[in-house]
This record gives structure tokens, sequence and C-alpha cells, in this order.
């Protein structure tokens, strides 16, 4: 079985927990009076704060703090400001810090082994990374040389079947992507798979007679390339960032 990725795990915590809370609750064991939508909520917006928090969404962090303290205005003690007074005070603060922090408080994209300036809005630009063509979200398949995959909060499967491959740029956030290349040939001795993943699982398969050469900064996560490596024939380079997620190389 194949390990969950730290997104599915941060959510399914989430879940068991706001199982848990709703029962305590019901039992008047808890310290505070929640009811379901409160602990419903508490899980959505924390869950969503440490993932912005992750991929450095400072409009997303913000705002969900914010309407954390709404749901604890009683607790609190700030019914009188809420919502609107919290509401406000977020928008500013999101707009002050974007004009202090506008360059430095952006996830870290790597294309071609470079540093880019790019948020994860950004993409699904080809023009940005020189990509031919950018997967749309109900593509399947792709014939060109230079590709580019982009999926947040969602699975897909892409099959590609260039026959002169250059590279493969994947940027994933809490989703799940398989990336065929297993009738793909690559235009020289190398394809070039840049990889920008947070709280994800990306499945690569590849040709028995490919090398793999693992450049990947991994950080809290799995790194698995399945097979034998032979000892010659092109080589998929593996660069980029994979943070709280797993990588598998499978040769098909």
């Amino acid at each position: 079985m194949r390990k969950a990725s730290f997104g599915r795990i941060l959510w399914g915590l989430g879940l068991l927990a706001a199982a848990a809370f709703l029962v305590l609750d019901q039992l008047h064991l808890m310290p505070l009076e929640l009811g379901f939508w409160a602990i419903f909520w508490t899980v959505v917006f924390g869950a969503t704060l440490i993932t912005s928090l992750i991929n450095k969404s400072l409009g997303d962090s913000i705002f969900s703090l914010a309407f954390l303290l709404i749901i604890y205005a009683k607790p609190l003690h700030i019914e009188s400001i809420v919502p609107w007074t919290v509401l406000l005070a977020a928008f500013l603060i999101w707009g002050g810090l974007r004009l202090i922090f506008k360059k430095s408080w952006k996830p870290t994209v790597i294309i071609n082994g470079e540093k880019v300036n790019a948020n994860w809005s950004d993409l699904k630009a080809p023009h940005k990374f020189k990509a031919e063509h950018v997967f749309s979200d109900t593509s399947s398949s792709d014939n060109d040389d230079n590709i580019v995959i982009s999926e947040k909060l969602s699975s897909t499967s892409r099959y590609v079947h260039s026959q002169h491959l250059e590279t493969v740029t994947v940027n994933v956030s809490m989703g799940d992507v398989n990336v065929y290349l297993d009738s793909a040939k690559p235009a020289g001795d190398e394809v070039l798979a840049n990889i920008n993943m947070s709280m994800g699982d990306i499945n690569i398969y590849i040709p028995t007679s490919w090398r793999v050469d693992d450049q990947l900064e991994h950080k809290f996560g799995d790194f698995t390339i399945d097979g034998d490596q032979p000892a010659e024939g092109p080589t998929l380079v593996l660069q980029g960032r994979a943070n709280m997620g797993d990588v598998t190389i499978k040769r098909v």
C-alpha cells in the first residue's frame, strides 16, 4: 500500500480530532462549549492555516487566522469586534505585510535548477517556464517536448508520448500526480524533471532502460526508486524541492 502523503495525514488527523471533540462536547467533557460547526470550521481553517504557512501564502494564512478568531470570539472575549473589525484588520495586515515582504514571502519554485520569481498561481503560465504546453485540468496525454503539470488539492494522471522530450515540470500543492513517461523518448541523453511539491505525492513511471539522477531537496518525505539502475542509458535528472510529501520513481 502506498504511503499516505503528509497532506492526507493532516486532514485525516483533523477529521479524527473533530470526531473526538464532537463526542466530548456532546458529553459536556470539554472546557468550552463549541458545537458541531465550530469544531468543523476549526479543522478546516486550522488545516488551511498550516498548509498556507508551508506554501507561503500570506493572504490565506492571515484570513484563516482571522476566521479562527471569529469562531472563538466568545472565549477570547472579543465578541465586540467580530466579524467585520477582525476581517478589516486582517485585510489591512495582509496589505501591509504584502508591501513589506513582497519579494521574500513567496514559495520557493525551482525551474531547470534555478529559483524563479513566481507564486503557485503563476505555475500554469507556459511562457514563464519556456514550456510548449501546460496541461489543463481535462488533459490526459501530450506529445510536446516541454511539459508543465500543475495540480492543487486534486489528483491526476498524465501520459506523455513525446519522442523528443526535454523537460517535465511538476508543481503540486496538496495533491497527487502520476506522470507516465514510459512511452516517451528523450531528445538527448537527459530529461530534466523540475519538481516543486508541497504536501503531496508524485509518482513518475519511466522505462526500465532509464537511469535516475536524484538532485532533489527532500524535507519530511520519502524518495523511492523502484528497480535496478542500469549501467547506461538516458538519464532522468530530478531537480527542485519536495516538502512534506513522497516522490516515487517506478520502472515499467
